[in-house]
């Protein structure tokens, strides 16, 4: 009796899928044969690069704080209830108010001078908004700029990259932070602001 050839093509296909079930390629059902002390081994697998993963973005992250600490713009976060100093500070729309917050929660994006070059906008894409651009801050409403500090860039169409800091911030202090931005930009804003009478 002659040898019956195979064609190489199912010798292929037969080899790719010993090949995926022994790698752990795809969802086969094979896990729930195997032994006790494979399962060990591969949960323990799984925990250490879940572990070299969080020490990558750890590094990555105290990297960043790092830089953000000695920044000029740098705040220190507190703990507890906010100071009287503190909250006399927070009431009312004022200009001052508006630098403060821009610096203690915007500046480090966005720039001290809204520029969108603070020292976390290396690693962001889309980059930050550059608020000192007045040919496009200038277009945007009072309205559009509270939207988008109070619900987050995605609320308008844009990055979500940009957080919604309307459960941190009052909206006096919302509206300080708009009268801020409007002094950043280049050519110089010179319509309405609120708090205006």
């Amino acid at each position: 009796m002659a040898p019956t050839r195979v064609p190489s093509s199912i010798v292929f296909a037969l080899l790719t899928a010993v090949l995926l079930s022994l790698t752990g390629c795809g969802d086969d059902g094979t896990e729930r044969f195997e032994s006790e002390e494979t399962r060990a081994i591969r949960e323990k697998v799984r925990a250490e690069m879940a572990n070299e993963r969080l020490e990558r973005i750890g590094s990555r992250l105290a990297r960043m704080n790092e830089s953000l600490a000695s920044s000029p713009n740098a705040f220190a976060l507190t703990s507890g209830e906010a100071s009287d100093d503190e909250e006399e500070a927070s009431a009312g729309v004022s200009l001052e108010n508006g630098e403060a917050v821009y610096t203690a929660n915007c500046s480090s994006c966005h720039g001290a001078r809204g520029q969108g070059d603070g020292p976390l906008s290396a690693g962001l894409q889309p980059q930050p908004a550059k608020h000192a651009d007045g040919g496009y801050m200038n277009a945007l409403s009072n309205e559009h700029i509270y939207k988008v500090i109070a619900e987050g860039g995605a609320a308008v169409g844009k990055s979500s990259m940009m957080a919604p800091w309307g459960t941190s911030l009052s909206e006096d202090q919302i509206n300080s932070l708009i009268v801020f931005i409007r002094t950043l930009a280049d050519p110089a804003y010179t319509g309405p602001v609120p708090g205006e009478s």
